[in-house]
C-alpha cells in the first residue's frame, strides 16, 4: 500500500483498527472479556481471544450494546506479557481462516487508509461545515460510516479516480450517454417515455442524443438511452446491443454514496443513482434489475400511503423522495444484476420551504475542525432536552407510525434521512432510497390492496421466497430493520456524542425517545394493539452484523445478533 505521510497514516489506521476491533466485539466474532476496576466506572478494560493471539484494549459499552473503543488503545498480547500496538493484518489473519476472504478483507482495509489518507493530504477542510448548503455538505462529509472499518473501501478506486470521483474531492462531471438496445433494457416509468426524455434532458440534448442516434445507423424505435457513470464506461463492452455515444449535459458531483450524483448545473433536477461495480462498506454497488424496475412502483406506494394518513400528511408533512424513473441494461446471461442502470430520485429542492435549510442526518453527530459537534449552536440556541424533544418528534415519531399504522418498515439509516430546519429548529424530515430497503408482512398490512404487483413488475419477483426481497415472513422482521437503521446504527451516535460532549446521558436520550412513541401512540388508541405486535420494548433485539457479512459464509440465522434494547 503506498504511504504517502507516516505520522498520517498511523492516526487513520489507528481509526479503522478501532472501528475493525469496535465490530469484532459488537458482533461477538471473538471470545471476549470485560472488566472494570470499579463497578459503577464506565471505562471497560477487554481481552479478546483470537485463534493465534489475545488482545487488550480499554472502552465503554453504550446503547444498544454499541462498543466505543480509544483510539490507540488496542494492544497485542505476547507469551511473555509484553504488549505491541496491533497491526490490521494480524488481526485479520485471527479473525478469518479462508486466505481469499482475508485478503479481500485486508485490501478493503488498506484502500480505506489510502483513500482517507489522500483526503487529508490534498483537501482543504472547513474549521466548520455549519452554514454549507445541502448539496455542498453532500460533498463535505469526509468522514464515511461511522461504525463499518471499510468505510472508504471503493474497490477499484485508483487515486486518480477518487480525486475525479469521489465526493470529497468536490469535481463535477458529466454523465456517458449509451444506446441500447430495448430488447435488452428494461425501462419502467410512470409516464410516456418521450414526456420522460425531453423534461430530463430538456428539448435541445433529448434532440441531440436522437441525431447521435441516427449518424451510426440506430432508431429510436430499436434503442433506448442510457447514463453510465464515467468510472464505469470500461466494463461496456463494443457490441451492436450497446453503443457509447459520448458524455454531454448537466454537470453532476457524487453524494456520500458515491454512486448517487446530484444535478450541480439545477439543483432542484433528479438526484440519479448509477450502478457502480464497486464494493464499499458492506456491499457491491451495481444495481439490481429487479431493483430498479420495482423503485417507481414502490415510491408510488409509500407516497399514496403518506398522502393518505393525516398525520404524515399534515402533522408531520413527512417527505418521500420519490425513485420515479428506472432504467437498466441487462443481457440475459447476466440476471439479475446490471452492470448498467440509472435511477432517477427527486430532489429535495422540490420540497424545501423558502426559509428551510436542509441537512442530512449524517451530518448530526459530527464533530466540527473547531473542536465542537455540527449541532453546537443549535443546542445552545434552543436547549439541549428542547431540540432533542423536536428532533424525536420529527425524525423518529413518523417513521414509527408508518410502520405501526401501514405495516411499512422503511431502512431508516442516517444516510437515507434528510432532516429540514429553520435555523436550527428541526420542521420536518425527507426520507428517501426505497428500492432494495422496503419491507412489509402481508398479514400486517393496512391496506393490502396497495402493494405494488411485483410478480407483473418482473419476472425475478415471481420466484422470489419471503424475506428475500420485500415481503417478510414475520412482523420481527420489519421491528428488526426499523429499529437497527434507526436507532442501533444512526441515532446510537448523536446520543453517543451528546453525552460524551455535554453529559446528556444516553440514558436520558432513550427514555425521551420512548416517551415520544408512546405519547404518539395515546393519540392513536387503534395502533396500540399494532404496536404491541412490533414488540419495540422487548429485552433484546436483533441488530445486523455488518462485518459478520464479510468474514463468514451466510448461516440459518443471517448475519445478525442480539443486542440489548436501550427502549427497554
Amino acid at each position: 500500500m503506498l504511504k504517502l505521510h507516516p505520522q498520517l497514516s498511523k492516526t487513520i489506521e489507528r481509526r479503522v483498527l478501532r472501528q475493525f476491533m469496535e465490530a469484532i466485539i459488537f458482533e461477538g466474532l471473538m471470545d471476549y472479556a470485560k472488566s472494570a476496576e470499579r463497578p459503577e466506572d464506565p471505562l471497560l478494560h477487554f481481552t479478546i481471544f483470537g485463534n493465534r493471539r489475545t488482545y487488550c484494549c480499554e472502552g465503554k459499552i453504550t446503547s444498544f450494546d454499541r462498543v466505543r473503543l480509544i483510539e490507540g488503545s488496542i494492544r497485542s498480547v505476547h507469551p511473555d506479557g509484553s504488549r505491541t500496538e496491533t497491526v490490521i493484518e494480524e488481526l485479520a489473519e485471527d479473525l478469518i481462516a479462508d486466505p481469499e476472504k482475508r485478503n479481500q478483507l485486508i485490501n478493503e482495509l488498506e484502500q480505506t487508509i489510502l483513500l482517507s489518507e489522500w483526503n487529508e493530504t490534498h483537501l482543504m477542510h472547513s474549521m466548520s461545515r455549519r452554514n454549507f448548503s445541502y448539496e455542498e455538505l453532500e460533498s463535505e462529509i469526509w468522514e464515511g460510516h461511522p461504525y463499518h472499518p471499510c468505510f472508504k473501501a471503493r474497490s477499484g478506486f485508483s487515486l486518480g479516480d477518487h480525486a475525479a470521483y469521489g465526493p470529497e474531492a468536490r469535481q463535477s462531471f458529466e454523465l456517458q450517454w449509451a444506446a441500447v438496445r430495448r430488447e435488452y433494457a428494461r425501462i419502467e416509468l410512470l409516464e410516456d417515455e418521450t414526456s420522460f426524455w425531453e423534461r430530463e434532458l430538456g428539448p435541445s440534448m433529448f434532440g441531440q442524443l436522437l441525431a447521435d442516434l441516427q449518424h451510426i445507423g440506430k432508431t429510436f424505435e430499436e434503442y433506448t438511452f442510457l447514463p453510465i457513470h464515467p468510472w464505469q464506461v470500461k466494463l461496456a463492452n463494443a457490441d451492436a446491443d450497446i453503443v457509447l455515444l459520448g458524455s454531454s449535459g448537466d454537470s453532476y458531483r457524487s453524494t456520500q454514496s458515491v454512486r448517487t450524483l446530484w444535478n450541480m448545473t439545477n439543483p432542484e433536477k433528479a438526484h440519479v443513482k448509477l450502478s457502480m461495480n464497486m464494493v464499499n462498506t458492506s456491499s457491491l454497488r451495481t444495481l439490481d434489475t429487479h431493483a430498479v424496475c420495482a423503485a417507481p412502483h414502490i415510491s408510488k406506494w409509500i407516497a399514496d400511503t403518506v398522502e393518505g394518513d393525516p398525520f404524515l400528511k399534515d402533522e408531520a408533512s413527512l417527505v418521500i423522495l420519490k425513485e420515479y424513473a428506472g432504467i437498466s441494461y441487462h443481457p440475459e446471461e447476466e440476471e439479475p444484476c446490471a452492470k448498467f442502470g440509472a435511477i432517477w430520485r427527486e430532489s429535495i429542492r422540490l420540497y424545501m420551504e423558502e426559509d428551510e435549510a436542509a441537512v442530512p442526518c449524517t451530518a448530526l453527530p459530527l464533530m466540527e475542525r473547531d473542536g465542537f459537534p455540527f449541532i453546537d449552536e443549535w443546542l445552545k440556541r434552543y436547549g439541549i432536552e428542547k431540540w432533542l424533544k423536536r428532533l424525536v418528534e420529527v425524525c423518529v415519531v413518523p417513521v414509527w407510525h408508518l410502520l405501526a399504522a401501514h405495516g411499512i418498515a422503511v431502512e431508516a439509516h442516517a444516510q437515507n434521512m434528510i432532516l429540514l430546519h429553520k435555523d436550527g429548529w428541526p420542521t420536518r424530515v425527507a426520507l428517501r432510497d426505497f428500492h432494495d430497503s422496503v419491507e412489509y408482512c402481508h398479514d400486517f398490512l393496512e391496506e393490502p390492496n396497495r402493494i405494488p404487483e411485483f410478480a407483473g413488475i418482473h419476472e425475478q419477483f415471481k420466484k422470489g421466497r419471503e424475506d428475500q426481497y420485500y415481503w417478510m415472513s414475520s412482523i420481527e422482521s420489519l421491528r428488526e430493520l426499523a429499529m437497527d437503521t434507526l436507532f442501533v446504527f444512526h441515532l446510537s451516535e448523536l446520543s453517543y456524542v451528546l453525552e460524551e460532549q455535554y453529559g446528556f446521558s444516553e440514558k436520558r436520550f432513550w427514555k425521551l425517545t420512548g416517551e415520544a412513541l408512546t405519547e404518539h401512540l395515546s393519540c392513536y388508541p387503534e395502533l396500540i394493539f399494532r404496536n404491541y405486535l412490533l414488540q419495540h420494548t422487548a429485552p433484546v433485539i436483533y441488530a445486523e452484523s455488518l462485518l459478520k457479512r464479510k468474514v463468514q459464509k451466510d448461516e440459518a440465522g443471517g448475519f445478525r445478533h442480539y443486542v440489548k434494547n436501550s427502549l427497554r
